[in-house]
């Protein structure tokens, strides 16, 4: 069988943030918002994704107090912001 090689591999970087209630969760959605930014950016169909290396740019965490009618039951709230540097190695078949 004969045939050409139509397979394209690329290394790409982004940046990108997101929150959550915990760190684990924001991490989640970071690769969650990662997969979708190289299916809108990768013009064919990606065949594999792999993150090569990550970078921690920044994390902060909030903590407040939310409160019921500013008065009653009182509980402590807190948010993760995090921002990660990701450079991807995708393989694709471009259209």
């Amino acid at each position: 069988m004969t045939g050409k090689q139509c397979m394209e591999t690329i290394e790409k970087e982004f940046i990108i943030e997101a929150s959550g209630k915990s760190s684990e969760e924001a991490i989640g959605s970071i690769f969650g918002k990662l997969r979708k930014q190289i299916y809108s950016e990768v013009k064919g169909s990606v065949l594999h994704m792999e993150p090569l290396e990550v970078y921690k740019v920044s994390k902060d965490k909030k903590e407040y107090i939310e409160k019921f009618l500013w008065v009653f039951m009182p509980r402590k709230k807190v948010e993760y912001k995090i921002k990660l540097k990701i450079i991807v190695l995708i393989k694709y078949i471009p259209n």
